[in-house]
């Protein structure tokens, strides 16, 4: 077998049935390179580890307390043999047969750095979550640099391990930091335009993620995500504000013209706990694993 030119890798842990469509897929890509898959599993339950173990993948365990989403993506890293990195979370479902080979296009350029891909909702996805995604990953490309000396937001650093393509030299000179609760791959996408090269949002790649949160849950995730930013964006109090406002009224128009103004009251509620989850986190929360 040649060499293979790129590594598929994916942490997982209890990832359920949906493991099979997703390996399924990837093992469906219509690519012209050779490619390996590789998964590092956090000790997930027997019937999960026999649906993984029935694909042709490279299969290791790890104690579940020792998973840590850059460490764990360094370990998936330093197993590779191919020359692009292609992350993939365990729930994420290429969309079609030319996600890989999609997603692979700006590496040719050798100051591309890294790729990530479109994120699509799942046919389950609540209106606040299928808003933030055609927000968050819309049709349109882009490329991100930082000139020297300049001041970092929170979307000039925007990068997503969700689905994305790194390039294997540079990983190897700018890995993953450890020490992160989450947005391992934002501190990275920081590190390398920081170091002069580019990244890339490649919307001809898609892969099928979303996540309905429950109140609680939202107010965990985006406290975590603000301790983790924490210190490495410039962001001030009111421009945040005032990107949550824009938001949130560009939310309100696609509720109403979507046909669901009866969701339009608990989105107020919905967004206040995320707008204060992340304000608290940002101010007030612990950055280090």
């Amino acid at each position: 077998m040649a060499r293979p030119r790129a590594s598929v890798l994916i942490p997982t842990h209890n990832p359920g049935p949906s493991i099979e469509r997703v390996l399924g897929a990837v093992f469906a890509q219509e690519v012209d390179v050779a490619f390996e898959v590789i998964v590092v599993d956090s000790t997930s339950a027997p019937a999960d580890v026999a649906r993984m173990r029935a694909f042709p993948v490279r299969f290791e365990q790890i104690p579940q307390a020792q998973f840590g989403h850059g460490r764990t993506r360094n370990l998936l890293a330093s197993l590779a043999s191919g020359d692009v990195l292609l992350y993939l979370s365990q729930d994420a479902e290429p969309a079609s047969t030319t996600w890989m080979q999609r997603l692979l296009e700006p590496l040719a350029e050798p100051r591309v750095a890294g790729a990530y891909a479109r994120q699509v909702p799942r046919p389950t996805a609540d209106p606040l979550i299928r808003f933030f995604l055609s927000h968050t990953y819309g049709p349109q490309p882009a490329r991100r640099r930082l000139r020297a000396g300049q001041r970092v937001r929170i979307q000039d650093i925007f990068f997503s391990n969700v689905s994305s393509a790194i390039r294997r030299e540079v990983w190897q000179r700018i890995p993953f930091r450890q020490d992160v609760i989450m947005s391992e791959d934002q501190y990275w996408a920081h590190d390398v335009l920081r170091a002069g090269y580019e990244v890339v949002y490649h919307p001809a790649a898609e892969v099928i993620h979303s996540h309905n949160y429950s109140l609680r849950a939202l107010a965990r995730r985006n406290w975590q995500s603000g301790a983790s930013l924490r210190g490495l964006i410039a962001d001030s109090p009111s421009a945040i504000a005032q990107r949550g406002l824009h938001y949130v009224g560009g939310q309100a128009a696609y509720l109403v013209r979507s046909g669901r103004p009866h969701w339009l009251p608990y989105m107020l509620v919905y967004e206040s706990i995320k707008a204060l989850g992340f304000s608290m986190g940002i101010r007030f929360g612990q950055q280090r694993a």
